[in-house]
């Protein structure tokens, strides 16, 4: 048996006893490899095959802008993404809107707030529909983000997308259970 055809029978039995993916994820390695990452490979990459749990963010904030393409410049960007986040925290607990206490999604909704203006004057004051939205995604980002800086990053960035370029599927997707 040649080595091709050895490859395929893998792959073809690895699929028939549930272990998708294998191709996959080798492929994933290949497109995260390159210097400058191809963001229009990755969207290709990420529309057609399940991300696996291990590149799921970075991808995702790759995707989203958070990152550049260039993987040199991840870490300096990541330390001003993470100084921009602890301020904007900071500046939420000096005017007690939120505490150690506050759930960690609403604490990215009120982050979110402050950063496009939209702070209502009270943390008593009703949440908007919007507010609601953003908070379903944070939490179901929460699941599948461990840290904070990241889930605050990519569910803010989410929901931009969400909100430019899919404003008008919104009243569709709200009988959605999300939780």
């Amino acid at each position: 048996m040649t080595e091709d055809s050895q490859r395929n029978f893998r792959s073809v039995y690895y699929e028939k006893v549930g272990f998708r993916g294998v191709e996959e994820k080798k492929s994933l390695e290949i497109l995260l490899k390159d210097d400058r990452l191809d963001t229009e490979k990755l969207c290709t990459f990420s529309q057609r095959f399940p991300l696996p749990s291990m590149y799921r963010a970075l991808v995702w904030k790759v995707l989203l802008g958070i990152l550049p393409p260039h993987h040199e410049s991840h870490a300096k960007v990541m330390m001003y993404r993470k100084e921009q986040y602890l301020d904007v925290l900071h500046a939420l607990k000096v005017v007690r809107f939120v505490s150690d206490a506050t759930p960690q999604a609403e604490v990215y909704l009120r982050m979110y707030q402050l950063e496009s203006g939209k702070l209502p004057r009270s943390p008593s004051f009703p949440l908007e529909p919007d507010d609601e939205v953003f908070l379903a995604i944070a939490k179901a980002m929460e699941e599948m983000v461990e840290d904070s800086v990241d889930c605050y990053w990519i569910t803010r960035r989410f929901v931009n997308q969400l909100n430019t370029k899919y404003r008008d599927s919104l009243p569709q997707l709200e009988g959605i259970n999300v939780g």
